[in-house]
This record gives C-alpha cells, structure tokens and sequence, in this order.
C-alpha cells in the first residue's frame, strides 16, 4: 500500500516529500524543508545565544510599575496595583488607593507622581501634609534636624543641642557655632520620638555607636523583638553631622521623607501598612 507521505502534492508538482519526513517529521526538519519560512526561529543549529536575546520593552509609553500593598508580614505578598496614571495618591479617606482600617494614615497622605526625565521617566514619593509621616526603607541616611526613624517597634530623632533653633533671625545675627569643629564635649541625644512620659532618652559618646536588641552586644540596647542583636550603626561625620547605617535585617530601618526618588525595586511605608514598588 502506498504510504500517505507518498502521494502526489496537492499543487500537482512531482516534488517528492524528503524521505526524512517519512521517519517522523519534525518542526526543525519540516522547516528546513521549507527553508526556514519563520524569520527568527532557532532550529537546532542554534543561531542566537542566550545573550543576544532581550525581553519587550515599551518605547512610545512609560513602563507600568506595580505597587504592592504588601500582606502582613511578608516582604513579597500581597494586592498588587499597576500605576499607569501620572500621579496615583493614597489616604485612608480618598485617593486613588484607599485604606480605612488603619487610623495612623491621614485622610490624604500620600501621591506617586510621574514625571519626564532625560528621556525617560521617574517615579517620585510625596508626602502630602500626613500627620504620622511618610518612610522609606533605607540602607544610609543622614541625620537632619527633622529626620525621624522607625527602628522596631519605636521612633527616634536626633537632639542636636549644638544646632541653631529654627526661629527667625535678623539680618546682623551671626552663627557662631561651627560644625566642623565640634566641641568634643558635646554630644547629641538620640530620643525616642513619641512625647510620652519614660520616653528614652539616649546620649551618645563616641563617634560611633551600634544599635540593637538587649543582650546582643550593641552599645545601645532596646528591649524590642523587633530589632536584631546588631540592627543599626550611628556614625558621625567630619562636619558634625550623623549618619544611619542600617545592617540587612528583617525588619530594616525606616527614614520619614519629604519627596524622593522611588528606585526600580524599593519600600516605604505610611502608618503601619507597608508597600513594595517595582519597575519591571
């Protein structure tokens, strides 16, 4: 009996199937067959390596991030939101993102802005006037005047008494304290930022002071679960001002912003809801 591979093309041509489709066409051997009518297809011969390959991206509208109301406890999980509008704001009473179960968000508190940049695009956090303030999980941060933290469970800010108060001076006023030398016999107090009586209280006496759980070897120790043996270093600079490095631990170290730059892959947080930000 005459094999159906045998049979005469349809278009009445006397051109033979190959006898290698007779043994079990394959995709590779059809389209060599053919000859390769699939611009771009990788047969067997393998014409583009792994590193010649690039995934889609867009190039006449911005990248969508996806901003994450992350479940708690998790750094990874949770709602998933695309941001395809130039600002995008959240409060626990309006706002494009709204969360009512959380009374420590102010009813407006924060906008996700987009905007131009050298081409491209940025993405910029606002806090908008919220009470509690808004922060940004960081890795360094200087200590300004105004700088709040969020380490474990509690709030410091530094207490510079070598800083000028911040009220109106006259035009003949003079500042007569110069940062960058700094008496050695005057230190700032780390303080707890909460305002309640037993607040801490904190001197520092070094220029450089590690901080962490009790009993776990640094030179100051909160009594928090929240907080690891070694969580956070203060380390002062030459022109007097301190600077915050936090170790990589679980529950990080939170800096109260303004405005900033959102990178590619980072965290900030409002009241005690947390979110995740990626441009993919």
């Amino acid at each position: 009996m005459t094999h159906p591979s045998n049979a005469d093309p349809a278009d009445g041509s006397d051109s033979p199937v190959p006898p290698e489709l007779e043994q079990g066409p394959s995709i590779s051997r059809i389209l060599r067959w053919l000859g390769d009518p699939l611009p771009g297809y990788a047969m067997s011969d393998e014409r583009f390596t792994g590193e010649d390959i690039h995934d889609y991206r867009p190039t006449l509208r911005p990248p969508v991030p996806i901003l994450t109301v992350l479940d708690d406890g998790s750094r990874e999980h949770g709602e998933e939101l695309r941001i395809r509008t130039e600002w995008f704001s959240i409060g626990r009473t309006t706002g494009t993102l709204v969360l009512p179960n959380d009374p420590s968000i102010s009813g407006s508190h924060a906008e996700i802005r987009r905007v131009p940049w050298k081409g491209g695009y940025q993405w910029h956090l606002h806090d908008v006037g919220s009470i509690n303030g808004t922060f940004v999980r960081s890795s360094r941060s200087v200590f300004h005047e105004s700088t709040v933290v969020i380490i474990g469970a509690r709030r410091f800010r530094l207490r510079n008494p070598l800083r000028p108060a911040a009220q109106p001076v006259s035009s003949s006023d003079t500042n007569l304290l110069d940062a960058v030398e700094m008496p050695e016999t005057v230190w700032p107090v780390l303080i707890e930022a909460s305002g309640k009586p037993g607040a801490l209280q904190l001197p520092l006496r070094s220029d450089s002071a590690t901080i962490g759980r009790v009993d776990g070897g640094a030179d100051i120790e909160l009594d928090d679960p929240l907080v690891a043996d070694q969580h956070a270093t203060l380390k002062r600079q030459r022109d007097g001002s301190w600077l915050l490095e936090a170790d990589y631990t679980r529950n990080g170290v939170w800096v109260s912003i303004n405005s900033i730059m959102l990178t590619s892959n980072c965290f900030f947080r409002l009241g005690e809801q947390q979110f995740r930000f990626v441009i993919p």
